[in-house]
């Protein structure tokens, strides 16, 4: 059996999926400017093409149902190669990974893996990884570094990478969450 995601419209575009049309209307909540697929690109031969761009804070950000269709190499080399985006407020990391939107219900903030390129002369380069999220530090329109997730695991480390780490000590956005798992769109509603 092969399930098909449902294309949905919200605020006049049309997305791929509902859950990319819940991230849109979550990023509505939390006043972050995004655009919608703006640009593909060809990373290491293969075509891709990030699902959205925060434009406050220059962080590419691509959407996942599951983990079977995450693609860890391709997420590892578009957070290398995809070109550094300006940004208006202050950065964020290169590439956001996010996966279904989780209850707003728990007190604290939800944690989502961040990927930064680096590079340093006498060490080489690499990938950092973080987890982002998006409560505390809204004033700022980007993601945020969590530093007290309790069930934190590493991008480098094997995931789970959809699965979002909760940091109790931060200020998370309920309202948020629920808005965007609430959002309903079917029988032609839009968004």
């Amino acid at each position: 059996m092969s399930i098909h995601a449902i294309e949905t419209i919200y605020a006049g575009r049309r997305f791929r999926s509902r859950l990319e049309a819940r991230w849109a209307v979550f990023f509505d909540e939390v006043g972050v400017s995004w655009e919608y697929e703006p640009q593909g690109y060809v990373i290491d031969g293969q075509p891709y093409l990030p699902d959205f761009l925060l434009t406050d804070c220059g962080t590419w950000v691509e959407v996942k149902g599951n983990e079977n269709a995450l693609d860890i190499s391709l997420m590892t080399a578009a957070a290398q190669h995809l070109p550094e985006m300006p940004y208006r407020q202050e950065r964020g990391p290169r590439l956001l990974i996010l996966g279904p939107i989780p209850s707003g219900s728990r007190r604290g903030d939800w944690g989502w893996i961040g990927l930064t390129p680096w590079t340093d002369p006498e060490e080489g380069s690499g990938i950092e990884d973080h987890h982002y999220g998006f409560g505390s530090y809204m004033k700022n329109r980007r993601p945020w570094v969590l530093y007290n997730t309790s069930e934190a695991t590493s991008f480098a480390c094997g995931g789970p990478w959809l699965a979002p780490a909760h940091d109790t000590y931060e200020s998370g956005v309920p309202e948020a969450y629920n808005a965007a798992l609430s959002a309903r769109f079917e029988h032609g509603a839009r968004g």
